[in-house]
């Protein structure tokens, strides 16, 4: 007897993957030619160990209710029956549950299918391996060759991607910033955008979701070295804390998280496809501290303190949401993260909009708003009514920087519309476009993206079946409540929000009571101190125009207290043109504070993702900018070159170069000139770093200087030459594996288990020099094994036994060094390394994957 089961439509088990939501499960006999019913018993159960848990349904309503077993007399007719994981049981990485078919009669299992509970979570509650796998499926991305078709390269205002990650980049390109931001489809959009990131991740390691960063609350287990990255700060430059003593480092090195060698992103932070490494630090108070001040509303006041006629209304909450709950979370960082345009580098950016799109589906699960074909659940019904294509591309109106202005009444937000640039046969909701955006400056003068990518298909879901195409109604009802057998759920859950009706409770929103109009009042009251007004501001948010208006007026009153007119600043309303003009005069005064003016140049940046008017104010902000390159204050001077170099700024690049050519920066230290050159290497920049890096004494800048070569393929012989120098300053051989990593992964792989392989003169193990190695070989070794561990061919290495000897010897339980094998992070940690060190971990791991054992 042959039972056959499918699972979401499929036998294969990459479909063996369920939610909250039930999946529609299919159960026949092949070639069942028998004249009696066989008796047929389904069940499910759990694995040794197991967290997940899954549940039987006979119907896939909300308000169905579970069985323990489906008992059936089978008579050729295929059964169909539902599954769905039980609510706050989720799996952690694995499958670790199944479904039983037996034979009633004979009592024998005829046929299991292991199942995984999958659902969208806490990125602070994530297990380790849950975490491990995201990682590495993210860096994946950035290794992977872009898959679809793309217009002719040779077409100037084409922008080819290189990578599978640089392609899913490219969609959120400030091309689609103006179609993507302060419209109602910004919610509809992001759901489509993550989705479609989740699918390639699950392609790699089918266990593996978007977790959510919960924004509002302390991310203390997110913003790590194991993790995402543990975050500097960026107010004062070139100062940081290490063992509560104070340290002058490097500018540019405070813009980088720091990673964990065994962090996949280690390898892949150093060089991203946009220029240098990945930047990232928060701005004023750490997030794995809590919630910060930019974050005017949190969730709970969204869901419940929102004013009433608006709350249960998507046209008015999304605004909401997306002003004082999104756009804080971005505001949060400087660096990649806060940069439209550049931000999907980032995982965080992922896991922020986890979050963005949490909060959206929560406010639906309150007011219980699924049916797209209501005005409250989206207020723009129908498709745009007007022209499209070529006719309408005549006839717009293109903004100052060279893009369509559209707002909620135009192509792509209407409930029909297509979103872009997931199209049907190729229809684009609206044109390709073609302009000069000269603004952009360097190599990408003229050049936009023009990309029409089909949406990732999933062996878990059929969406977005049964629409046409990928539209903005299609995305609203994630579940698929509405739709016959759930046919258009879009497999994810959240963690935290149930499907069945059984699983439900109300929303508490059990919260003191406050005077919205009593509390602004006396923010305003001069007579109030200090501490009370702040106080007081931070449970305010803005609504009415006049209340922006007066916040503008603190803002500009040099009798306010600091802290206060700050306060004023984050809830001033960055949307508003008049916000952009007073900004600037501010930021023009020189007579104004510091503080002042950086916090108005931070709030400049982020109003470019809010703010239509800000490209008509752009070339004021960066002529201000430009004006602070020579100026005497150093913060404000390093905070002008890190936006212009991250927006292609040829005036940022040619001051840079003046200061490389200086016998001694007298503006900048030729490390950070450097870092920042990274933004945009060109020709003439490799040529100067190469002299740079022959001439230098100092390790720090020769270090640079080959950093800023991870661009440039035809340093690649320079690159395997000092990687490979055995006399060369550990850190010098360490950034120059990364940079020739990043050009060609490959060879720098086969060197890297070459190094490690071969026995290094001295009196420890063969990996070191001695039996106390400096924490900086340390370091580079650990480097080496982190690109073998997450990028190496492990069916090339499995054979290399002089590799593999080496690292039994680190992992092995008699080695008396294993203790001292002690990278530079844990060296100088305030606390001693509990348990095996990074170098030990990483051996292990790359020996276990090369002997079969690893089951990732």
């Amino acid at each position: 007897m042959n039972f056959i089961l499918k699972i979401n439509g499929s036998e294969s088990e990459k479909a063996a993957y369920v939610g909250w939501t039930p999946v529609k499960c299919n159960l026949k006999i092949a070639s069942f030619e028998n004249s009696s019913p066989v008796r047929v018993i389904i069940s499910t159960g759990q694995l040794q160990g197991a967290e997940g848990k899954i549940a039987l349904y006979k119907d896939n309503s909300t308000s169905a209710v579970s069985v323990e077993t489906i008992e059936l007399d089978y008579m050729g007719e295929e059964q169909v029956f539902f599954v769905a994981g039980v609510f706050d049981n989720a799996s952690v990485a694995r499958k670790d549950t199944f479904i039983r078919v037996e034979d009633r009669d004979s009592k024998i299992a005829t046929i299991q299918r292991d199942v995984m509970v999958r659902v969208r979570k806490n990125a602070n509650e994530l297990a380790p391996i849950e975490i491990k796998l995201f990682l590495e499926s993210f860096v994946e991305l950035a290794r992977l060759e872009s898959k679809d078709n793309y217009p002719d390269p040779s077409n100037e205002y084409t922008k080819t991607p290189s990578k599978l990650l640089d392609e899913i980049v490219l969609m959120h390109t400030l091309d689609a910033s103006n179609e993507i931001h302060r419209r109602t489809s910004f919610h509809p959009w992001h759901r489509a955008f993550l989705l479609h990131l989740e699918r390639e991740l699950q392609k790699i390691h089918p266990e593996v979701t978007i977790p959510y960063w919960k924004f509002d609350e302390a991310a203390n287990n997110v913003f790590t070295r194991e993790f995402a990255g543990e975050n500097g700060q960026t107010k004062i430059p070139g100062i940081t804390n290490i063992n509560s003593t104070t340290v002058k480092v490097s500018y540019g090195e405070t813009l980088e998280p720091t990673f964990n060698k065994n962090n996949p992103l280690f390898t892949y932070s150093k060089h991203i496809f946009w220029g240098g490494a990945l930047k990232r630090a928060y701005r004023n108070q750490n997030p794995l501290d809590g919630r910060t001040q930019y974050i005017g509303m949190s969730e709970k006041e969204l869901i419940c303190e929102a004013p009433a006629d608006t709350k249960d209304n998507f046209k008015f909450w999304s605004s909401l949401e997306e002003r004082f709950s999104h756009n804080g979370a971005h505001l949060t960082f400087t660096g990649h993260v806060v940069n439209v345009g550049k931000d999907p580098v980032d995982p965080v950016f992922f896991m922020m909009h986890g979050n963005v799109d949490r909060l959206w589906a929560l406010w639906q699960h309150v007011y219980d708003r699924f049916d797209g074909n209501d005005i409250k659940t989206y207020p723009y019904q129908g498709n745009y009514p007007g022209e499209r294509g070529e006719k309408w591309a005549r006839d717009k109106v293109l903004n100052d920087d060279g893009h369509y202005d559209v707002g909620n009444e135009d192509v792509g937000n209407y409930a029909e519309d297509t979103l872009w640039p997931w199209a049907y046969d190729y229809e684009l909701s609206r044109p390709i476009r073609r302009w000069d955006t000269n603004y952009l400056g360097g190599d990408n003068k003229g050049k936009v993206p023009q990309i029409n990518i089909k949406f990732p298909d999933s062996p878990t879901s059929k969406y977005p079946y049964p629409y046409k195409s990928l539209t903005v109604k299609s995305t609203i009802d994630y579940q698929g409540i509405y739709s016959e057998n759930n046919q258009a759920q879009q497999g994810f859950d959240y963690a935290d929000l149930p499907y069945f009706d059984k699983d439900k409770t109300p929303y508490k929103c059990e919260m003191p009571e406050t005077d919205r109009k009593a509390l602004l009042d006396q923010f305003f009251d001069q007579s109030i101190e200090t501490p009370k007004r702040l106080e007081i501001a931070s449970k305010l948010f803005l609504i009415e125009d006049g209340e922006k208006m007066r916040t503008l007026e603190v803002l500009s009153d040099k009798n306010e207290e600091t802290e206060v007119r700050l306060m004023s600043i984050v809830l001033a309303d960055d949307s508003q043109a008049e916000f952009l003009d007073r900004a600037l005069s501010i930021i023009e005064d020189k007579l104004e504070s510091v503080e002042i003016r950086s916090e108005l140049i931070h709030s400049m940046i982020g109003a470019k993702r809010s703010n239509k008017a800000y490209p008509s104010r752009r070339a004021k902000f960066f002529d201000l900018l430009r004006g602070l390159l020579r100026g005497e204050n150093l913060q404000l001077r390093y905070q002008a070159i890190e936006i212009l170099t991250s927006h292609e700024d040829e005036v940022a690049q040619e001051f840079l170069i003046e200061e490389l050519r200086k016998d001694q920066g007298e503006l900048i230290s030729k490390q950070d000139a450097i870092f920042f050159l990274r933004e945009n290497t060109k020709q003439q920049h490799v040529g100067l770093f190469h002299e740079i890096f022959y001439e230098s004494r100092n390790n720090a800048v020769r270090k640079a200087a080959i950093e800023g070569l991870g661009n440039d393929p035809q340093s690649i012989d320079l690159l395997k030459e000092v990687v490979t120098d055995e006399n060369e300053n550990y850190s010098v051989r360490e950034a120059s594996g990364l940079s020739l990593h990043h050009l060609d992964y490959k060879t720098m792989n086969y060197i890297a288990a070459k190094i490690i392989a071969k026995p290094e003169p001295g009196d420890g193990i063969k990996m070191f020099k001695s039996v106390n190695p400096n924490p900086d070989e340390v370091d580079f070794k650990a480097g080496l094994l982190n690109m073998l561990v997450y990028t190496g061919d492990t069916d090339l290495l499995k054979g290399n036994e002089e590799l593999k000897s080496s690292l039994r010897e680190v992992v092995a339980s008699d080695t008396q060094y294993k203790a001292k094998f002690r990278s530079s992070l844990e060296a100088f940690a305030a606390a001693p390394v509990a348990g095996p060190t990074i170098v030990e971990q990483l051996a292990a791991e790359l020996l276990s994957r090369l002997d079969g054992k690893n089951d990732d």
